[in-house]
């Protein structure tokens, strides 16, 4: 029945209680503290959905209302970058509105509260739609401009006039953000001077609330199911989700048959098609999915989506379209795509082995997959260049997977299979080596701090799925993951622990995809406990919210908090679909048929059957009977099989009947624990006289920890560290631990280095001089690099100490901003005519030629004669995604002295066949 909204709630009240009377408690899928999944409905507190029928869901699920603090905490921003204060220090303010109004005083820029009065007003949330006028005085900022044609913020943050964007607020209150990078284009978050006095104001609307009383939450089927595959079972709540799941999906095609990400997101994204297509869509719409993954070719290669410093190499996980594209051969068997798929993946990963391969540990560097905002799960001093130079476990995960699939592509296309497969081995072996920790038991989410990283002690809950379903965790490393990573009562969030202060969306949050790649997993390392406890966390959201959400946030379990959502997101339903096929029937396609390995809870008792099926050249119907993960008996059109595979050369009409049943008794445990936050990001400084380290953000209740080039040199008890006598390049990183044991990150690890040890040659010497008017240059000024513009720059230099040095380059790329597009800059390094490694320089700012910084350090050794460097574009290593635009200003060049023992290039890039 569809509910008119003229009913409202009464109507809705009298259905779910008629629904819910009907059942008892015999009918728990899964109980956990705060809500129930019911075979037909789920009651989370006074809240309930119900499956009205495969086709409906009804859900009096409401927000909780808003209870906005009337403390606010809030920064302003120059050009949408954190620099008005070091991380940990705000403005605070408690609002007292009169009459739903309140004016701020005037702020400066800069400057410190004076404000010790903070006691709260009797009220204790503001009221709803609180019109809050914020003011800022920035005329130190435009006197600077005037005097000097630049300001400095007390970050040490330049601003030259003629990149001066405009004033922006951050904050904790909605609809306060504090993602700094996402300000800019924000009109409510834009600061104006309208009298030209230097006090720039905006006015906010502060607990907005909807006044919509007969809003409730419904659905029903839109559209028509009956093409694809059709699921029963004696869990009506499960069968109106899938249905849901596909109803949503045929709303995601796009007019030109590819897939878009979700309502709120309408582009075609490589890596959530590619998680999708994993999934769910290889098997449920393979003609879309096709589609999409061409969607994603350019000039060969496959595209990485726009994200941090400009997209490639900055971000990395475009690869993950390699699974994607082996999952749409193993089902169709299509040779075409198989060849098509081959030639694209190789050309992408030759593209990877020149520029993002580390050649110290062997693992490749770029952002985590999926995980691309910076400040969601890095520290917030990590600039483009930091993230590029990290080496993460998810992004690894997936190379490995893409050199696994290759050398199998290449074994059934009659090719070398060899190069591939031993890349695989050793990416795999490095994995373990440098991410694994052994006292935690599970792997660590990135090493990151560039020359000496450090390994970040917190979980990535989509790369560990991906460790175990893909086979870089062993079976014993998979149970410890399991059953070790903290999990939360409302799912699996992205990152554990959570950083503080940020507003949830990677941070403090469930993504539906993550979760079902968490179920799969649990389920590959047979955790009853964690496989029911995570389909309850998946089911609870999509019923009360009666669509699938991009995400929710893990404290309150709510979808509103989070930076943005989307309904109907594609992953989201894809995960949800993948629940049918992939866990309870266990589907796995290999190139020789369907491998079944179900895994049926055994509160989820009954029959489950699937119509209408296809694969090949064959529509399949299946039923499974029975609970648990042991198949007692396999079944083809009635014909018994030892081997649980339907071989892919069978053609026609067949049935495939199992029954399980649940030998495992064994009851294997979670780690349930409340989200937790790790302890605030280490401020670190030198000393005046540079003779010390100095904590200003040091606590009592933490411990602090030492680390001197990357090795942990014990622990600190005070704010001050003295430093010894340092006569080489060395790095200084200080990392502190709260009493719950979780560790924070360090601030920007500190280098010291002598004086003797540094040389700057600057550009202009060896190139035309550029004639652009921006500022904060170096020397006489700097030169420009493009496409057709200095492609090679060849610099003969005398090096005082032979050995190991870093090289980099001080620069400043304006093409893009920080956070999207796609216009990083790539160079590559040559030492004495042999390639170095890349120098790779994102995107600093739209339009902001005057702000500069460095690119990554490559390590090199120098022979005591005359040495040459050499920088050029070499469109096979260098292409970066836009195709068009890969421009940077250069300023100088920078040698430091290092370490010899610095010089350890043990995977040097790899280089594939190519097969004509």
């Amino acid at each position: 029945m569809m509910i008119n909204k003229a009913f409202g709630w009464a109507a809705i009240g009298i259905l779910l209680f008629s629904a819910c009377s009907r059942e008892n408690n015999n009918d728990v899928i899964y109980q956990g503290k705060t809500f129930t999944v019911y075979n037909n409905r789920v009651i989370q507190g006074k809240y309930k959905a119900v499956a009205i029928s495969p086709d409906e869901i009804i859900s009096d699920y409401q927000s909780p209302a808003n209870q906005a603090s009337p403390e606010i905490e809030f920064k302003f921003s120059i050009n949408s970058r954190d620099n008005e204060f070091p991380a940990g220090i705000n403005h605070k303010l408690v609002l007292d509105p009169e009459n739903g109004e309140s004016l701020s005083p005037i702020f400066v820029f800069g400057e410190k509260d004076t404000i010790t009065d903070t006691s709260l007003p009797q009220r204790p949330s503001l009221p709803e739609n609180t019109r809050w006028t914020v003011r800022v005085d920035m005329n130190p900022m435009l006197r600077s401009f005037a005097e000097k044609g630049s300001y400095t913020t007390p970050t040490g943050d330049i601003i030259y006039k003629n990149d001066f964007k405009g004033v922006y607020i951050a904050g904790s209150s909605e609809p306060l953000t504090w993602d700094f990078e996402n300000l800019y284009g924000k009109p409510e978050m834009t600061l104006s001077d309208t009298n030209g006095d230097g006090i720039y104001e905006t006015t906010l609307i502060l607990n907005p609330v909807e006044n919509n009383p007969e809003k409730f939450n419904n659905w029903k089927r839109r559209n028509d199911l009956s093409a694809f595959p059709g699921y029963h079972s004696d869990q009506l709540l499960i069968d109106a989700l899938y249905n849901m799941s596909i109803d949503e999906l045929i709303d995601d095609i796009r007019p030109d048959g590819t897939l878009r990400a979700g309502a709120a997101w309408d582009g075609v994204w490589t890596r959530d098609i590619s998680y999708s297509i994993y999934l769910a869509l290889a098997y449920i719409h393979p003609d879309a999915a096709i589609k999409s993954l061409r969607a994603k070719v350019k000039d060969n290669r496959i595209i990485q989506d726009t994200g941090t410093g400009g997209a490639w190499p900055v971000s990395t996980d475009r690869m993950v379209w390699s699974i994607a594209a082996w999952e749409i051969y193993k089902i169709t068997g299509n040779k075409e795509w198989l060849l098509y798929a081959f030639e694209i993946i190789r050309n992408s990963a030759q593209e990877d082995q020149y520029t993002i391969k580390d050649p110290a540990t062997g693992l490749m560097r770029g952002e985590q997959s999926y995980l691309d905002w910076r400040e969601q799960s890095y520290p917030r001093w990590m600039q483009p260049v930091d993230i590029y130079q990290s080496l993460c476990l998810g992004t690894n995960v997936v190379h490995y997977r893409t050199y696994a699939i290759l050398g199998e592509m290449a074994s059934i296309l009659g090719l070398d299979a060899k190069p591939y497969e031993k890349q695989a081995e050793i990416l795999k072996k490095v994995i373990n080596q440098n991410l694994w920790m052994e006292d935690k038991g599970y792997y660590g989410q990135y090493l990151y701090g560039g020359i000496y990283p450090l390994l970040s002690p917190g979980a990535d809950n989509l790369g560990e799925s991906l460790s175990v379903l893909f086979g870089v965790a062993d079976q014993h490393q998979a149970a410890r993951i399991v059953a070790g990573i903290p999990v939360t009562e409302y799912g699996a969030t992205s990152i554990s622990p959570q950083i503080p202060d940020i507003k949830p969306y990677h941070n403090n949050a469930v993504w539906p995809f993550v979760q079902s790649y968490w179920n799969l997993a649990s389920a590959k390392a047979g955790n009853k406990t964690s496989v029911i406890t995570g389909l309850g966390a998946l089911y609870r959201a999509a019923a009360l919210f009666t669509t699938n959400k991009e995400l929710f946030v893990a404290s309150t379990g709510d979808f509103k908090g989070s930076a943005v959502n989307s309904d109907k997101m594609l992953w989201s339903l894809s995960g949800n679909i993948a629940m049918i096929y992939r866990l309870y029937f266990g589907m796995q396609f290999e190139p020789d048929g369907i491998h079944f390995t179900p895994f049926v809870p055994s509160s989820m008792p009954g029959k489950k059957t699937i119509d209408n099926f296809k694969y090949r050249n064959t529509t399949l119907s299946m039923s499974i009977i029975g609970t648990g993960n042991h198949i007692e008996k396999f079944s083809i059109d009635g014909h018994s099989s030892r081997k649980h595979v339907f071989p892919a050369t069978l053609t026609g009409k067949h049935h495939i009947d199992i029954a399980l049943s649940d030998n495992d008794k064994k009851d294997r445990s979670i780690n349930m624990q409340p989200v937790e936050f790790m302890p605030a990001t280490t401020l670190l400084r030198l000393s005046t006289d540079k003779d010390s380290v100095i904590i200003d953000n040091f606590s009592n209740e933490n411990r602090y920890t030492l680390w001197i080039d990357g090795k942990k040199q014990g622990d600190i008890q005070n704010p001050i560290y003295p430093l010894p006598d340092i006569s080489q390049f060395t790095r200084i990183a200080i990392t502190a631990t709260n009493i719950r044991n979780l560790t924070g990150f360090t601030g920007m690890p500190i280098t010291i280095l002598p004086e003797n040890q540094e040389i700057i040659l600057e550009a202009e010497q060896y190139a035309p001089i550029e004639k652009s008017n921006y500022q904060g240059y170096s020397g006489k000024g700097f030169i420009e690099i493009t496409k057709t513009k200095n492609v090679r720059i060849d610099i003969p230099i005398h090096i005082p100490q032979p050995g190991c040095w870093y090289i980099d380059v001080r620069y400043s790329n304006g093409s893009g901003p920080i956070n999207t597009q796609n216009a990083c800059a790539i160079r590559s390094l040559y030492v004495n005519g042999q390639l170095a490694g890349p120098l790779v320089m994102p995107q600093r700012g739209k339009d902001e030629w005057s702000n500069w910084g460095y690119s990554n350090p490559v390590t090199v050794a120098f022979g005591p004669d005359q040495n040459r460097i050499s920088i050029r574009f070499n469109p096979s290593q260098n292409e970066n995604m836009n195709g068009e635009i890969n421009r940077a200003f250069i300023d100088a060049i920078r040698l430091r002295k290092a370490k010899d023992s610095s010089f350890i290039r043990l995977f040097p890039p790899a280089v594939f066949p190519k097969n004509d």
